[in-house]
């Protein structure tokens, strides 16, 4: 198996294929994956980061939800004040 075939094929099994065909042609023809041990070290650092920005995104998803909630529980007291 080739190195990029290696690291679809890692990426498609852990849910993590994130790189589209185009950029697997770019990464053979530019030979920056040559060994099947790059193809690991390149899939274990997609998945960082495909994990940290699902997280930063649940983060700001929830800090602005919580921000929004606020904002309607102030209003909803100010109309009670009044």
């Amino acid at each position: 198996m080739k190195p990029i075939d290696q690291l679809k094929s890692v990426l498609a099994e852990s849910g993590y294929d994130v790189i589209n065909e185009d950029g697997y042609k770019m990464l053979e023809n530019a030979k920056v994956i040559t060994t099947v041990e790059q193809a690991k070290v390149i899939a274990q650092l997609v998945k960082d980061i495909a994990e940290a920005n699902y997280n930063a995104g649940y983060y700001k998803g929830g800090t602005d939800q919580a921000f929004e909630d606020g904002k309607k529980l102030g209003e909803i007291l100010n109309k009670q004040n009044k």
